[in-house]
This record gives C-alpha cells, sequence and structure tokens, in this order.
C-alpha cells in the first residue's frame, strides 16, 4: 500500500529540510525560503519527500526548485506539485510561468512548457538570481503560457 502523500505550504520551520532535500537532489540549496518563494511540500508521515517553488516576477512566475526524494519519484508526486504550482499562478493572474531545467525538459513539456531562448523570457525573470543560477549553457529555459 502507498503511503499517504500530503500537500502542505511550506513553513519556515520547514527550511532546514528543504534545503537538505535540494542538495541531496543536486539542486542549490540557497534560497531554500524566503518571503518571495511560495513553495509547496509534499509530506509521508511528516517527513518533508518533495518540493517546488513557485515566485511572481511582474506578470510572471517562474516554477523552481522542483525536488523529490529518489525513493519517492515516478508516483505523481511531482505532478501533484506542478500542478498546484501552476494553478495558484493562474489564480495570481499570472500569463506566463517560466523555468529553467538541466535535465528535465521532457517531463515539463507534458504540462504545456515550451523550450524557448533564454534571452526571450522577460527581464524581471532573466536577473532573478534562480534564473541566473540555473541559466547555464547545459539548461534549457522554458514557458508556459497560461490562459
Amino acid at each position: 500500500m502507498d503511503p499517504v502523500i500530503q500537500l502542505r505550504m511550506a513553513q519556515p520551520s520547514d527550511a532546514a529540510d528543504i534545503a537538505a532535500l535540494l542538495t541531496r537532489c543536486d539542486l542549490p540549496p540557497g534560497e531554500a525560503f524566503s518571503p518571495a518563494n511560495s513553495f509547496k511540500v509534499a509530506l509521508v508521515d511528516g517527513r518533508i519527500v518533495a518540493c517546488g517553488a513557485a515566485e511572481t516576477l511582474g506578470e510572471s512566475v517562474l516554477i523552481r526548485c522542483v525536488a523529490v526524494e529518489p525513493a519517492y519519484r515516478n508516483r505523481g508526486i511531482a505532478s501533484r506539485l506542478v500542478e498546484c504550482l501552476l494553478m495558484r499562478a493562474r489564480s495570481a493572474g499570472a500569463r506566463s510561468v517560466y523555468l529553467v531545467t538541466a535535465t528535465a525538459p521532457t517531463y515539463f513539456s507534458r504540462w504545456g512548457f515550451l523550450l524557448i531562448a533564454a534571452e526571450r523570457a522577460p527581464e524581471d525573470i532573466r536577473v532573478s538570481s534562480a534564473f541566473m543560477r540555473g541559466g547555464q549553457a547545459a539548461s534549457h529555459c522554458m514557458r508556459c503560457e497560461l490562459n
């Protein structure tokens, strides 16, 4: 029987656990919890096993730090997190959602994200620390237009 997975907004007390998860998933742990980032976490038995963040920048949203513990991958947890982050972006009135990924462009394409040249992202997105850190040559910039 699969464990019950609970999604909730991250709390300041989750910062160390989120940073540790990001480190284990080879993502930068800096800014693991910041007022600018709206983190969602997935918990199993009270333990954080996945996270994802959305940062509103101008009229757009930047999704970042989507990470799932290896033992909990391929169970739809990341999909639930991304769906929640996209719903929040829509309800906040965002027109577009951006992300930078080195490893998962195929995964994010199922949500309607398309590869774009990084310079086509709005300036608010391009100058964000998360975008600049992720915008390395091996990374892919992606955009999803919201209706």
